[in-house]
């Protein structure tokens, strides 16, 4: 899986999480439930595309899933751009890879730097109360907040002795509210592009300062002082990064959770609908896709760029890359152990490596389409089909490369001619055959 397709995957789950929330769970007072909720889907957004179910076709087939042909997105991610009528070709994905790190690195490196800064203003804090949870006061009046473990009043709130802004605090420190806000600031970095990440940190500030003020205030009675308390504080305006604040743009939706009514614990059903979600993700992201169904209603390169012709045998490999009498000049073969010829390391081969003469022709092992023809580090020239049914053939180290990147290509068609180009001792085709990703072995299928 390309860096690429597990970026889409990662936002494409953060939109089905922010769906189900806003839908079912954003209007409830389950707070501590909807701060679980918020952060869970946050790190199954990231864990499960790398997850790597084994499906089988039949199963999905008589499931009815149609899924996402995401080997085909790997394909769109990986095939370049071709400058010449052959392999010499360039691909725009590295230097884009390369400006979103850099965007991403510039992001890091201003939020550490704030992070910095706030350090700096509170080493002149005085501590009030020790133990777990610290307390600090400031002399500027620049609002009150709470890092960790740290609470720092400002003056006017550590003078006022009506003040339920050290209760306020004390729950975010008590419930380490700064722990969500750190990994968002790293992951609004990481993922800078999505703007939804930032709307979803504006969510879970808002539901920290719920969970606070429903502590602070204590019962009824106060509700009238603690609003005159959120008045004073937020009019001073401070926003720390990563600590929580008295934040003045949600003083009306904070309002409107104190005064609402509590939330039926008959509602608290909803939040089984993580699990259909959990679903949908699955059969999204790991499910087997049947050809014509999925993306190639939408994309006609998809109907046209892959073999059709599922059913038939010259769809999936099945005859020898190279002409029948070279089949037993196979020089080292399939799972077998080995010191490799470059490394000197022990090394398991998941290929064939057929010894040859350089510009003995190499014809493609079934019908498909081009992947990639292209000259990569190690491999030298090689060229990667994808046939029908899930299957992919690889075929390196050529001396001269016939095909480009998007044909279609029949079975016993000649792609190239064999080499010894990449990391190679001498002229021979290291061919390789993938199942859905995975190696096989490549006699199985010749």
């Amino acid at each position: 899986m390309s860096i690429l397709t597990y970026l889409i995957k990662v936002n494409l789950a953060l939109v089905l999480c922010w769906a189900l929330y806003w839908v079912a769970f954003r209007k409830l007072t389950f707070f501590r439930w909807n701060r679980f909720y918020l952060m869970g889907s946050l790190v199954i957004s990231l864990l499960m595309p790398l997850l790597r179910l084994q499906w089988n076709n039949r199963m999905g087939v008589a499931a009815g899933i149609g899924g996402i042909d995401w080997a085909y997105v790997d394909h769109l991610a990986s095939t370049p751009v071709s400058w010449t009528a052959h392999a010499e070709a360039w691909s725009p994905i590295p230097v884009l890879l390369y400006s979103y790190a850099a965007v991403a690195l510039i992001f890091l490196i201003r939020s550490g730097w704030k992070f910095r800064q706030l350090l700096r203003g509170l080493e002149s804090s005085r501590r009030i109360v020790k133990g777990r949870v610290k307390v600090y006061v400031q002399d500027q009046r620049m609002g009150s907040f709470t890092l960790f473990r740290r609470i720092y009043l400002d003056r006017f709130s550590y003078e006022n002795p009506s003040s339920y802004v050290l209760r306020h605090e004390m729950a975010h420190a008590v419930q380490l509210h700064s722990i969500d806000l750190l990994f968002m600031e790293i992951l609004a970095a990481l993922l800078w592009f999505n703007p939804l990440l930032f709307v979803l940190l504006r969510y879970i500030r808002e539901n920290h300062e719920y969970l606070a003020d429903r502590y602070a205030r204590g019962d009824q009675n106060s509700l009238a002082e603690y609003l005159e308390c959120l008045k004073a504080e937020t009019i001073r305006h401070f926003a720390p990064v990563p600590a929580s604040y008295f934040k003045s743009s949600t003083i009306k939706k904070r309002i409107i959770m104190l005064t609402n009514h509590t939330s039926n614990k008959n509602h608290l059903w909803r939040y089984m609908g993580i699990l259909p979600l959990v679903a949908v993700m699955l059969v999204l992201f790991h499910a087997p896709s049947t050809r014509g169904q999925a993306l190639s209603a939408m994309i006609p390169e998809l109907r046209t760029g892959v073999a059709s012709s599922s059913g038939r045998a010259e769809a999936v490999p099945s005859v020898f890359p190279l002409p029948e009498k070279y089949k037993q000049k196979i020089t080292w073969g399939y799972d077998q152990e080995a010191i490799h010829p470059i490394s000197k390391k022990k090394a398991t081969h998941l290929g064939i490596d057929v010894a040859a003469p350089k510009g003995t022709p190499v014809k493609a092992t079934g019908d498909g389409v081009v992947r990639k023809a292209v000259t990569e580090k190690g491999w030298g020239k090689l060229v990667v089909i994808e046939h029908d049914q899930g299957f992919t053939t690889f075929y390196a180290h050529l001396d001269e490369i016939g095909v480009e990147p998007g044909m279609k290509v029949a079975v016993g068609q000649i792609i190239g001619k064999v080499g010894n180009t990449g990391q190679s001792t001498g002229p021979h085709l290291h061919y390789e055959v993938r199942k859905n990703g995975e190696h096989v072995n490549p006699a199985h299928y010749y």
